[in-house]
């Protein structure tokens, strides 16, 4: 009973202590309407980028004319960042904040134009101070970021034909107190461009000095309790 007890007051810990992430952002360009040419977003502010020419995107459904295939792991709308006409960079409009020794993690599914035999150039970033940036890392077709002076940004060529979806991510431990913006270029400019679904932002805390006694104390009651039972005594009866 004592064990019951006990196992119960640590899974109630359990319970009690925080998630252990947190999801602060999701757009899966599911609130703007498809269409060429477009130049705002609910979630993003367009710029050319420094092209020429340009600063438009496309939003095209799972349904169009336009050869794309929108396969797992996207769904529903996609964005491709060589709008009509010319290519554009994309920034979030909110900023998003962090704490010290929290993993903060960007993620996105992202494919090449899927019609063109050129391969485009494609940029992911994060623009953070990099004082503030430890132990960053990535993964899937933006594997290999880098830190500048302003952003955290992985840089890459996806292949025009062939390149399916593939969930991509950057993240960092955060060394102190901060914000970021979420960001993506391209300077494809032939009206085909990467696309790119399912953007997400997640950030997990590290543990609260309190969490972690909590689940010290829980271990110390389940190691008291086992402690406490005793062995069976043999009983030897005289007649």
């Amino acid at each position: 009973m004592r064990l019951i007890s006990a196992l119960a007051a640590c899974a109630a810990i359990a319970v009690a202590a925080p998630a252990s992430a947190a999801e602060v952002f999701f757009d899966g360009f599911e609130a703007d309407t498809p269409g060429i040419g477009l130049s705002s977003l609910t979630n993003w502010l367009i710029t050319s980028g420094g092209n020429p020419t340009g600063g438009t995107v496309d939003i095209v459904a799972a349904s169009n004319p336009y050869g794309i295939n929108v396969t797992n792991p996207a769904s529903g709308n996609v964005l491709d960042l060589d709008g009509t006409p010319g290519p554009a960079a994309i920034y979030s409009k909110q900023l998003f904040n962090f704490n010290a020794g929290d993993l903060v993690t960007f993620s996105y599914d992202v494919s090449g134009s899927q019609r063109s035999q050129d391969s485009d150039p494609f940029y992911a970033g994060l623009f953070v101070d990099p004082a503030l940036v430890g132990l960053f890392s990535g993964t899937g077709l933006t594997a290999s970021p880098l830190l500048y002076s302003n952003q955290l940004t992985s840089v890459t060529s996806l292949s025009g034909l062939g390149t399916p979806f593939t969930s991509s991510s950057i993240s960092f431990r955060a060394l102190g107190s901060g914000s970021l913006q979420l960001a993506f270029y391209t300077t494809s400019g032939d009206n085909v461009g990467p696309l790119l679904d399912n953007v997400r932002l997640d950030v997990a805390p590290v543990p609260e000095p309190g969490t972690w006694a909590l689940m010290l104390l829980g271990f110390a009651v389940v190691g008291g309790a086992m402690r406490s039972r005793r062995k069976p005594h043999l009983s030897v009866r005289y007649t």
